[in-house]
C-alpha cells in the first residue's frame, strides 16, 4: 500500500498544472476623471466644463456593469459610451441621471454578452461634449485584464491585431505613477514593445519592452512613471511585428444568468382603487394584505392574509384589456382568513404576457394586483 501512493504522488507531481481558472470578478476597475484634467499620455479634445466629485465604473467578466457618479451636474443626464481603440467606432451603454446633489448609478446585468470584449474606453457625455472618461490619478488606480487584441469585436472587430495567445493577463495604471504588467501563459520567449495609447488612438507612448520566459510568463514594473499629480486615461498595448498582440480591457468570460421578467405585485381591494378611475364590479370582502409572484418557470403564487375566512376564492389573470382571462386555480381560506395558492406551470414556456391578476369571490373581482401609496 505504500509503494502504490508513493507511485500515485510520483504520477501527480509529473502532471502539468491545470490552468488557473479566471474568476467572475472585475475585468476592469477605473475612477472616472475630467476629460478636461487629463494630461498624460495626451490632453483630450471635445470636453465638457461639468464637475466631478467622483466617479468609478466597473465591468465583470460575467458582463455586469456598475457605474456611479457624485459631484456631478445635478438633475442631469449622461450617455455612457464605449470606444473603440482608434476612437473610429462608439457603442452608447446606458444612460445615467443624477438627483439634485448630482450623484447616481447605473447597474446593467448583463450589460455585456458572452465572448464579447473591448478595450478601457469609457466615456460620460452630455451636451454634445464628452464630459468623463474612465482614467486614472494620485487617488484612485485603473485596473484591467489583458487581453489579446484579435479578441476585441465591441464596438466594432479591432484590426491591426497580430495573432498571439494568452491565457490571461493584468494591467495596472496605479496612484504613484507605477504602471505593472503581466503576462501568463503567452508565447514563449517573446519579446513585445509595450506602450500606453491615448483615448482615440496614438501617438503611442513608449513605457519599455517585455519578455516572455521559457513558460510564456512575463512581468513588467515601472516606478514614478508618470508624473505626480497627473490625470491620465488610455490604454496599455502589448507590439510586436508592427501589431497589437494584447490590450487592457475586458472579456466576457462567464455567462450570467438570463434576467428574466417578473410579474411580483401585491394586492389590492378592488373596491378601493381610486387610480386612474375606479373599478366596476367590485365585492367588498376585507383584505389585510396580499401578494402575487409570476415566476420565470410559469408557476404563480398567491398569498392572501385577513381575507373572509373558510371561503374559496377563484385566481384569474385578466389581459391587459380585459377582455380575455385564463383561470389560475382556487385557493380556501382558513379560519384566520389566509390562504395560498402554488399553481406550478400555469403558462407555457415562451409565454410573454401583460395583464392583472384578479382574486373573485361570488361572482365578484375582491381583490387586484396593485400598490398603495402611504406616504
Amino acid at each position: 500500500m505504500k509503494r502504490m501512493l508513493v507511485v500515485l504522488i510520483a504520477l501527480a507531481t509529473m502532471l502539468p498544472a491545470a490552468a488557473p481558472a479566471r474568476a467572475a470578478g472585475p475585468a476592469v476597475e477605473a475612477p472616472l476623471v475630467r476629460c478636461g484634467a487629463v494630461e498624460y499620455p495626451a490632453p483630450l479634445t471635445g470636453c465638457g466644463t461639468d464637475p466631478l466629485g467622483r466617479g468609478e465604473i466597473e465591468v465583470k467578466r460575467n458582463g455586469k456593469l456598475e457605474l456611479e457618479v457624485s459631484g456631478a451636474a445635478p438633475n442631469a443626464a449622461y450617455d455612457l459610451v464605449l470606444h473603440s481603440l482608434d476612437g473610429a467606432s462608439q457603442l452608447a451603454v446606458a444612460v445615467l441621471t443624477t438627483d439634485a446633489t448630482g450623484a447616481g448609478e447605473v447597474e446593467l446585468k448583463p450589460a455585456f454578452e458572452l465572448n464579447q470584449a473591448g478595450v478601457v474606453a469609457f466615456s460620460l457625455n452630455r451636451n454634445g461634449s464628452v464630459q468623463f472618461v474612465a482614467g486614472f490619478d494620485d487617488e484612485e488606480e485603473l485596473k484591467a485584464d489583458l487581453i489579446p487584441c484579435g479578441a476585441v469585436n465591441l464596438p466594432a472587430v479591432q484590426t491591426g491585431c497580430g495573432s498571439d495567445t494568452l491565457s490571461k493577463g493584468l494591467v495596472k495604471l496605479e496612484r504613484r505613477g507605477e504602471v505593472k504588467v503581466d503576462v501568463v501563459a503567452g508565447p514563449p520567449l517573446t519579446t513585445y514593445d509595450v506602450v500606453i495609447r491615448p483615448l482615440g488612438g496614438g501617438p503611442d507612448v513608449a513605457l519599455d519592452t517585455l519578455t516572455t520566459d521559457a513558460a510564456g510568463h512575463g512581468r513588467l514594473r515601472l516606478d514614478d512613471f508618470v508624473p505626480q499629480g497627473t490625470v491620465g486615461a488610455g490604454n496599455v498595448v502589448l507590439r510586436r511585428e508592427s501589431l497589437d498582440q494584447f490590450v487592457s480591457g475586458f472579456q466576457i468570460t462567464h455567462k450570467q444568468a438570463p434576467q428574466v421578467a417578473k410579474l411580483n405585485s401585491g394586492l389590492v381591494r378592488c373596491g378601493e382603487v381610486n387610480t386612474l378611475a375606479p373599478l366596476a364590479g367590485c365585492g367588498i370582502d376585507q383584505l389585510k394584505k396580499g401578494h402575487v409572484l409570476i415566476v420565470e418557470t410559469g408557476d404563480v403564487k398567491v398569498q392572501l392574509q385577513g381575507a373572509v375566512p373558510l371561503m374559496e376564492y377563484e385566481v384569474v389573470f385578466v389581459s391587459f384589456d380585459a377582455t380575455e382571462e385564463v383561470s389560475i386555480g382556487t385557493l380556501i381560506t382558513n379560519p384566520a382568513g389566509t390562504g395560498h395558492l402554488h399553481a406550478r406551470d400555469a403558462f407555457p414556456v415562451d409565454t410573454r404576457a401583460t395583464g392583472n391578476v384578479v382574486i373573485r369571490r361570488a361572482g365578484l373581482d375582491q381583490y387586484v394586483t396593485g400598490f398603495i401609496v402611504v406616504r
